[in-house]
């Protein structure tokens, strides 16, 4: 009991301590931003007021000589570059609003080049340290039986995907969102041109592949990946949703045990797993009264065989009928759950360079995909998540390890330069584009109008990052 308090504390500081590391390199990200603004500024001879990392009641202060305030604030959430006359007329001919606004565009757009370039160095870091994050198939329908030679057809289990052809258009992939690009809108026996990388025995070479598809694919979100993961051919088990004789909610399907070599890790070993419904019950169709029927199961986090001796009954079941063999067994519920995974390849050294801007734009475009299918309401607001939802998933990936931490760090210095350009009241966007109306007018819109809407931007922007959040946690 001591020991397992111990261990529990200790768990509970491990995750505070990389909570507070995520909160830390958000931090980072968000003062790169600003810094951004702050050098181009000063390029320009802008008058800044003050340099500030986080928020709220200054902890630390520092004046330079010109007046210019360096701080540190108490909540580590911000930050900001703030420049003289930026919501306001000022009668200085260094204020924001009184430079042109060819140099203001310059400066607003500062902060998200600064946030892509340092995302940009970290994926290129990784992928030549540790390769690039690859979708990789863990298990695969039609290679049981095959020898893993160098081509064959369909998908085979440990392929990583490197890119799909489907007619003539050739989509590399970096991410889920990916594979619903390249698939989407097929029908069952179309054939696309998979390129993976395969590992032999010899080694990994990379090869294409043609993958006829086992299904319709008609995805209408880029959440929807299951669907082109069951026409590539991805290996799949069924989720049971109810409790039974033999079962129970939450257990994952995967082996019949045939007792040929006992019930151990060699007998899990020897048996084939059971892709579907009809696997299953042809498997189980073939036993007769009296025998007992094993089931491996993934049950939480372990690996159970359950167990079930046929009665007299099972005379009475049409063999033929799967709902009938399902029945019986008490399942009344279930889903598909497809297999996919990441595995980290390396690529050759020059061609890391063009995937890694690949990979970066590809991330980039995840956020106008994502707004675009909420705003026709093809995905729901629970699909995205705020600031604390953000720290959540950033403290769980850093558990798993540094590559991984470098990847979602990546990921968000790439959203926030792209989110911090959208034409969003209170963004960089919005700014410029009032920069752009004046520019063309050749006089400035009122500038308190414009204090106003960015004022109402930014509580509509707060607003929505706590809703999001206590949708997630609801």
């Amino acid at each position: 009991m001591i020991l397992s308090n111990i261990l529990g504390v200790k768990e509970v500081f491990e995750n505070i301590g990389l909570a507070l590391l995520a909160v830390l390199c958000i931090m980072v990200m968000i003062t790169v931003h600003e810094f951004g603004h702050y050098v181009v500024g000063k390029i320009f001879k802008f008058k800044i007021n003050e340099f500030s990392i986080g928020m709220g009641p200054a902890i630390f202060k520092k004046t330079k000589k010109d007046g210019e305030v360096f701080a540190v604030r108490l909540l580590p959430l911000g930050g900001f570059c703030a420049f003289e006359g930026e919501d306001s007329d000022n009668p200085s001919p260094d204020a924001f609003n009184n430079k042109a606004p060819w140099k203001r565009i310059l400066v607003l757009l500062a902060g998200a080049t600064m946030n892509y370039l340092l995302a940009l160095l970290i994926i290129i870091i990784s992928m030549n340290v540790y390769g690039q994050s690859m979708i990789r198939v863990p298990y695969a329908k039609g290679d049981r039986g095959k020898e893993a030679v160098l081509v064959s057809d369909g998908l085979m289990s440990g392929d990583c995907i490197l890119s799909i052809k489907k007619g003539n258009k050739k989509t590399s992939i970096y991410l889920n969102t990916d594979l619903v690009t390249a698939v989407n809108h097929s029908a069952e026996g179309e054939v696309v041109e998979v390129e993976v990388i395969r590992t032999r025995e010899d080694g990994s070479q990379t090869v294409t592949v043609p993958v006829k598809l086992l299904s319709d694919v008609e995805c209408k979100n880029m959440t929807e990946v299951d669907k082109v993961y069951e026409a590539l051919g991805f290996g799949s088990s069924i989720h049971v949703l109810n409790d039974g004789k033999i079962f129970s909610s939450g257990d994952y399907i995967l082996k019949i045990n045939d007792y040929s070599s006992g019930e151990g890790d060699d007998a899990y070993k020897a048996c084939d797993f059971v892709f579907d419904v009809d696997e299953f019950c042809e498997a189980l169709g073939e036993k007769s009264v009296g025998e007992t029927v094993g089931v491996w199961v993934s049950s939480g986090s372990a690996r159970v065989l359950k167990t079930l001796t046929l009665g007299e009954d099972w005379e009475n079941v049409d063999k033929t009928n799967n709902e009938q063999i399902l029945n019986y067994f008490g399942i009344e519920n279930y889903e598909y759950y497809y297999y996919a995974d990441s595995d980290y390849r390396k690529v050759e050294f020059f061609r890391s360079f063009p995937r890694s801007i690949g990979y970066s734009i590809r991330i980039g475009g995840t956020i106008f995909r994502t707004l675009g299918q909420l705003l026709t309401g093809k995905l729901g607001l629970n699909a995205v998540g705020g600031t604390v939802t953000t720290i959540v998933t950033t403290t769980k990936v850093m558990r798993m390890g540094v590559r991984y931490a470098l990847e979602i760090f990546a990921f968000i210095g790439v959203n926030l330069a792209v989110f911090n350009l959208l034409p969003i009241p209170a963004l960089d966007g919005s700014k410029i584009v009032f920069c752009i109306i004046e520019w063309i007018r050749k006089k400035p819109v009122n500038r308190k109008v414009e204090a106003a809407i960015h004022a109402v931007g930014f509580i509509l922007i707060l607003g929505f990052a706590v809703l999001v959040d206590l949708l997630q946690f609801i």
